[in-house]
Parts: structure tokens; C-alpha cells; sequence
């Protein structure tokens, strides 16, 4: 009997753990018509682009509420990913495009400074570089990039709504027609 009992003591440990295991990887659901369920992108406001700030190239802290009102482009990059770098000239030429209207692009690089710094110098970069570690990972979540890779691009809009994302290299003329329907 002892032998039974034993067994029907592991039996029951081996369930409680497997559950405890499935409960801890399964994520939660939502009710219907909540946030989560209808919305996986996020929408910004004035609070939310007030609690994400970076450092520039030269160290200097830069807050994203820095540019609420504008159209921003947001392009998360490294200078070890092809893709980033094939995207940023047309970058470049869409800031240099609409630099006396309300649109603003930002790079925000997770890289180290020194090679962010390096090829900015390269390309003449016309727009603010931003640098970041796990913080950009948790931007680019809350922006809706789920998988974390890159290039990722996010169009908020004047009003800090995300209008549209992107992930994979985006071809320039794709961001102006965007750009332009915003406006």
C-alpha cells in the first residue's frame, strides 16, 4: 500500500507541476473587447512619448515628446543590419523633402555609439540618431514590432497614434505616399 501511495503522491506533484508549467507559458486571454484584443499596436499620447527618451550620438538624453505635434517616422536600425543601411539614404531624402513641413525622422539604432557615430559621419545622417539597448526592444513592442527584429519602422501621426508600421527594409517611395495621405 505504501507503494501506492507514493505513486499517488508523485502522480499528483507531476500534474501540479505540469499545470503550473502550461499556466506559466500560456499567456493570459483576453475578454472580448478589451485593449489587447482589439488593438496590438499601441496608441501614443503626450505620456507615453514623455517616458521614452534616448541618448543622441553626443550623449545627450533626448526625450520622444521632443517631437509630439509632428508626423514622425520612427526607424529602429543597426549599422551590422544590411537592410537598415540600404533604407536610411531614402530616409535621408524624405527628411530633406518635407524639412519645412511638420514631419520629423528619427533613427534609433540598437548598436554601440561609436560605429552609430562612424556611419552617420559616412552618410552626412540629416536626422536625429538615437541610441539604445533593451529600452529600444521595449519601444519597438510597445510600437508593435512582436519579434523584435530589424529594420522596424513606425509612422506616428501628429495626434501620437501609430498610423502604420513596417517590419523589413522599406522602400522610400512606399514612406512618402504614407507620408503625403497623412498630411
Amino acid at each position: 500500500m505504501r507503494t501506492w501511495a507514493q505513486i499517488s503522491v508523485l502522480f499528483g506533484l507531476c500534474l501540479g507541476v505540469g499545470y503550473l508549467g502550461y499556466k506559466a507559458a500560456t499567456p493570459p486571454v483576453e475578454p472580448p473587447g478589451s485593449v489587447a484584443a482589439v488593438a496590438p499596436i499601441a496608441e501614443l499620447d503626450d505620456h507615453s512619448l514623455t517616458y521614452w527618451s534616448f541618448d543622441d550620438i553626443d550623449g545627450q538624453q533626448r526625450h520622444m515628446s521632443e517631437w509630439a505635434g509632428k508626423l514622425l517616422v520612427v526607424n529602429f536600425w543597426a549599422t551590422w543590419c544590411l537592410p537598415c543601411r540600404r533604407e536610411i539614404p531614402g530616409f535621408m531624402a524624405l527628411q530633406e523633402r518635407f524639412r519645412d513641413q511638420p514631419v520629423q525622422f528619427i533613427g534609433i539604432a540598437f548598436d554601440q555609439a561609436e560605429p552609430v557615430r562612424t556611419y552617420a559621419a559616412e552618410l552626412n545622417i540629416n536626422y536625429p540618431l538615437l541610441l539604445g539597448d533593451d529600452g529600444v526592444v521595449e519601444y519597438m513592442r510597445a510600437l508593435g514590432n512582436t519579434i523584435g527584429a530589424l529594420p522596424f519602422s513606425a509612422v506616428i501621426g501628429q495626434d501620437g497614434r501609430v498610423l502604420k508600421t513596417h517590419q523589413g527594409e522599406w522602400a522610400a517611395a512606399e514612406v512618402e505616399r504614407l507620408i503625403r495621405a497623412a498630411m
